[in-house]
């Protein structure tokens, strides 16, 4: 005797996904029962009898497609509908689960009114199979769920919207024998509808209709504007052949899940035939679903547009960065910086460790990213670690990782900077500042092209480029005991020797220019250069700092200055007071160095108002003028500095 309600078997090795499925059908009136591998499910099959099987294709022990195909062998549960649940949506997968038998997949992660749609179809279709033999009418009915799952099957099967409707029309002209079946979509640049797809009675082929100009179809746009279906009878039409005909037209919103219209089908049917109900139901299904993968195949190409977007400014990055760091972008004539350029373009092209000498500022990083970007490396990873800026104790950690819970505070593993240079380079800045012991490893690595994380025994081949930095002279610290003399040898395999700025003063001119370039940019600023005394100070400055000292005083010029040109006063007090061709720079003026007491006097007048002057300027830019906060802060008396601001001629406004 037939059963009262449907019995699903839910097979499922994952207990949440299976109680989520349990779930979801609970409230369908709907048994269930369930089932968490292969050999239950077969079992439980035989025992129970189910009317659907929900069957994942991975379990503990024999897959989806075997349990399939074992029940498609049992000659009591051969019907037995099976929709098969993966993850996978690749054709092999689905063509598998054909050959094993199934009747319909479900790609996870599944939409939750898809699967009900689904189990209701087949619900329906096994129950009328089990009435065939008894009502004629339910054939038909089981023909047409056939055609709604094939349906539903070709948008399941692909994210191609065109190609997917390009066999719908028809199906859904045999499903509710219509004479003409019409798809509209809206045109999202013109938000109009277009004239995508037909089907009519006398071809069995779906003619395909594209226009470059919208149609004005006045009943389509009312059922997209009103977002409601309707239904207009007794429709009269001119016929050739059999003069006036009268037709029933449905117009059924295509809507997605936001209520959002995509389009419209239009069904026609040629009276006296009516819709009826089930076939409402049946079109309103098909509606639901074409939406459904209009909605799916949307967010697909807008994933794929995002993706491409992001490729291609990936590699305007990548390019950026190589043009940053290549050896056109260290600046510069020098003839002892032009040489040290050589010699590093050809070590580039080899694998050799590189040590790489120089006070700090000088550019050691931008060099050896500049080696790293020119070799065979450089799609890999520069991965740069300053040896000296990290803690002793977390530096063996950084460079080769850890395992969770080798110590304090290690919550996971935790690959270290060597592994995350795989392929590409490893940049140890300062290595002079490396500990006895972590030399040792370091050594290692270098000699056999391994290492250990910390808290594992396990070894882990590495293939990494090693280039070194310090500022330290490490012969003398190998003689001294502070550095191994082996590892010294490791990495000398070849020296570069950066020159200080003192030794290259002829390319200050040209570092200027560069860094006032940067950062007009960088500051929204329009400096067009600089004044013949202030580039003279920083010509004859010493920059214990180097580079990076050079370009923080430019920086900082570039903040105060008010014209389009840097001007001396502007310069720290530290460059502006150096001596340069027998005279003293002081404000923005070259003052000759006294040669007797008389000239002394002078010049110490001199020096006293220029000095008030820049003093003054100062105190009023950092201070934007604003004199009460200007005295306060300066400690001085608020009369006095107004008396100094009208001396010097200065107007509070010029510093607001």
């Amino acid at each position: 005797m037939k059963k009262a309600n449907t019995v699903i078997l839910i097979v499922e090795d994952n207990k949440i996904e299976r109680n989520n499925m349990g779930v979801l059908l609970s409230n369908q009136k709907y048994e269930l029962a369930f089932a968490s591998d292969g050999n239950e499910a077969i079992r439980k099959s035989k025992e129970l009898m189910p009317d659907i099987i929900l069957l994942d294709v991975m379990l503990p022990d024999i897959d989806g497609y075997e349990v399939c195909r074992r029940i498609r062998s049992d000659e009591i549960l051969s019907e037995v509908p099976i929709i098969m649940i993966t993850g996978l949506n690749d054709r092999e997968s689905r063509l598998q689960g054909i050959i094993s038998g199934a009747d319909d997949f479900i790609t996870k992660p599944f939409d939750r009114e898809e699967l009900r749609a689904r189990i209701q179809t087949i619900a329906r279709l096994n129950r009328y199979r089990h009435l065939l033999t008894i009502n004629s009418e339910l054939q038909k009915e089981i023909s047409n769920l056939s055609i709604l799952c094939d349906i539903l099957g070709v948008f399941n099967a692909t994210l191609d919207v065109n190609s997917a409707l390009k066999s719908i029309p028809q199906k859904i002209k045999d499903l509710v024998n219509a004479k003409e079946v019409s798809i509209y979509l809206k045109d999202g640049q013109r938000n109009k509808s277009h004239f995508l797809a037909f089907a009519s009675k006398e071809k069995d082929e779906t003619e395909i209709i594209q226009y470059d100009v919208p149609i004005d179809l006045e009943t389509v746009e009312k059922v997209l504007s009103n977002k409601e279906i309707s239904l207009i009878q007794d429709y009269k039409i001119a016929d050739k052949t059999n003069g006036i005909s009268a037709e029933n037209i449905l117009y059924m919103p295509l809507l997605s899940r936001r209520y959002d219209p995509f389009g419209v089908l239009e069904v026609v049917i040629e009276k006296p035939k009516k819709f009826t109900q089930r076939d409402m139901e049946l079109l309103e299904t098909i509606s639901n679903n074409i939406a459904s993968s209009i909605e799916r195949s949307n967010l697909y190409n807008d994933l794929r547009k995002a993706e491409s977007i992001l490729r291609y400014q990936n590699a305007e990055l990548r390019q950026a960065i190589k043009h940053k760091y290549s050896f056109d972008n260290i600046i510069g004539s020098n003839i002892k910086l032009i040489n040290v350029i050589k010699t590093a373009e050809q070590v580039a092209l080899t694998d050799s460790t590189v040590l790489i000498y120089g006070e700090t500022g000088t550019g050691k990083e931008l060099l050896a990213r500049a080696i790293h970007d020119s070799s065979t490396r450089a799609t890999g990873n520069f991965i740069p670690v300053n040896c000296g800026a990290i803690p002793k104790d977390l530096l063996e950690s950084e460079l080769f990782g850890h395992e969770k819970g080798s110590f304090t505070g290690a919550s996971a593993r935790r690959i270290g900077r060597f592994e995350a240079a795989e392929g590409g380079t490893i940049f140890l800045d300062e290595i002079g500042d490396m500990s006895p012991d972590l030399q040792v490893k370091l050594l290692r690595v270098l000699q056999e092209n391994v290492i250990q994380r910390l808290g594992s025994n396990e070894e882990i081949q590495v293939n990494v480029r090693v280039i070194a930095a310090t500022n330290q002279d490490l012969s003398q610290l190998v003689s001294k005991g502070g550095f191994r003399q082996d590892l010294y040898y490791r990495l000398k395999v070849f020296e570069l020797r950066l020159p200080s700025l003192r030794e290259r003063k002829d390319d200050i001119p040209v570092l200027v220019n560069h860094f006032i370039t940067h950062f007009n940019e960088k500051l929204n600023k329009q400096i067009i250069g600089i004044e013949d005394d202030a580039l003279k100070a920083l010509c004859n400055y010493d920059y214990p700092g180097n580079i990076r000292e050079l370009q923080n005083i430019i920086q900082r010029a570039m903040i105060l200055c008010k014209s389009d040109t840097i001007t001396i006063d502007v310069l720290p007090e530290d460059v502006i007071g150096v001596k340069t061709d027998g005279l003293v720079v002081v404000g923005n003026e070259s003052i000759p160095i006294p040669q007797n007491n008389d000239e002394l006097k002078l010049a110490k007048a001199d020096i006293q108002n220029k000095l008030e002057k820049v003093f003054l300027t100062e105190l009023l830019s950092r201070y934007k003028g604003n004199i009460s906060l200007a005295s306060r802060m300066a400690k001085i008396n608020r009369s006095w500095l107004t008396e100094m601001i009208g001396k010097h001629n200065l107007e509070v406004k010029d510093f607001k």
